[in-house]
């Protein structure tokens, strides 16, 4: 009984150790977001683009 308990025990390692090698040799998936615009633009954002449109515009009217 004693035998067949080592047994056991000694295979359930080399299963936990196979498993922690193949897990740290796996390669990381990163996420990729997709370069989609949202459908609305917050008020704030708005404000904000069309300043900076207006402050290029400005910018590009002085180097004229």
């Amino acid at each position: 009984m004693v035998v067949v308990l080592c047994l056991l025990a000694a295979v359930a390692t080399f299963g936990v150790r196979s498993l922690f090698t193949s897990v740290g040799s796996a390669k990381h998936i990163r996420y990729e977001p997709v370069d989609v615009p949202p459908q609305e633009i917050s008020p704030r954002h708005q404000k904000e683009r069309e300043e900076y449109e207006r402050r290029e515009r400005v910018l590009t009217e002085k180097s004229r």
